[in-house]
């Protein structure tokens, strides 16, 4: 999961190196970019399927024009985030240098003209896995297929990967539930009643993984959709009695550090049973478990 950089004698060396390096120190250092890269990339197909909204779960649902801006939405967060801007020709201006910006959930990236001989950044996620690549490329012409589609666009060739820089290499980031639940699983969780009953026949399904608002505002339907997670008539009052804590990454940040559920944002929710009579002590303590 850690750097695979090219080695100093690749052609392609001199010309990645800075940038990657420029790209890193935008992205606040190699720790700060490979937790946060991920998590962007699950907030823009969540974005895109737009659940709470459209009644859509997994990206094998959404249109074909919105497959074209699922590129774009990774783009925009990706820019904002590192604070690098948009180039006049390509994606995004990295230290005066133009850099391309390549997503696919596919195998491979599609390569336009103007890419041609410059370089580009890779995102490859796979929802099915929920694992990710990341890395920078030059798209030499003899690095393509030979073949175009009908838009004149060619393919990195499977056999130049070798010559991609990877910053982050079958990295997991977070899974949308939807993909990685049982047929079964999901029917009862969306028999379990109204949102409250769904919210928690989740969170009781999927324990010590973090689960985005966005999924969340989905099984709840309705705006305020917190009103179906908190005590007093929500999905807490189903769960603490069964001694399931259902915890928010803003919320409940101290109890999360302190029971070392790994990183969850404020836009996410973790559930979690005690492990301990420690852990229980603390719950009970907070008022998240009976």
């Amino acid at each position: 999961m850690s750097q695979t950089p090219l080695d100093s004698s690749h052609p392609d060396y001199a010309e990645l190196a800075p940038l990657v390096a420029a790209i890193l120190r935008h992205g606040g250092g190699y720790p700060t970019f490979a937790e946060k890269v991920p998590v962007l990339i699950r907030q823009a197909f969540d974005e895109v399927i737009d659940a709470p909204r459209t009644n859509r779960f997994t990206l094998t649902e959404i249109e074909k024009t919105e497959k074209t801006y699922l590129g774009t939405k990774v783009e925009i967060l990706l820019r904002n985030y590192l604070k690098i801007p948009k180039g006049k020709i390509l994606d995004m201006l990295v230290d005066g240098v133009e850099v391309d910006i390549k997503n696919t959930v596919g195998r491979n990236w599609m390569v336009p003209t103007e890419s041609l001989g410059r370089p580009a950044f890779l995102i490859r996620a796979n929802e099915k896995t929920a694992l990710c690549d990341v890395g920078m490329v030059v798209f030499r012409h003899e690095y393509l297929t030979i073949s175009a589609n009908k838009d004149a666009k060619k393919q990195l060739a499977a056999a130049h990967h070798s010559d991609i820089w990877w910053i982050l290499r079958s990295h997991p980031y977070p899974p949308n539930f939807w993909e990685v639940l049982s047929l079964a699983d999901r029917q009862a969780i969306m028999a379990a009643g109204g949102g409250k009953n769904r919210i928690a026949a989740l969170f009781e399904k999927i324990q010590r993984q973090p689960i985005s608002r966005l999924q969340v505002q989905a099984l709840a339907q309705q705006h305020d959709y917190m009103k179906r997670i908190r005590r007093n008539g929500g999905a807490r009052d189903v769960l603490a009695p069964k001694g399931i804590a259902l915890l928010w990454g803003q919320g409940d940040r101290a109890t999360i550090e302190a029971l070392n559920l790994g990183p969850v944002t404020a836009d996410e929710f973790i559930s979690v049973k005690p492990q301990t009579p420690e852990d229980t002590a603390l719950l009970q303590q907070a008022g998240h478990i009976d």
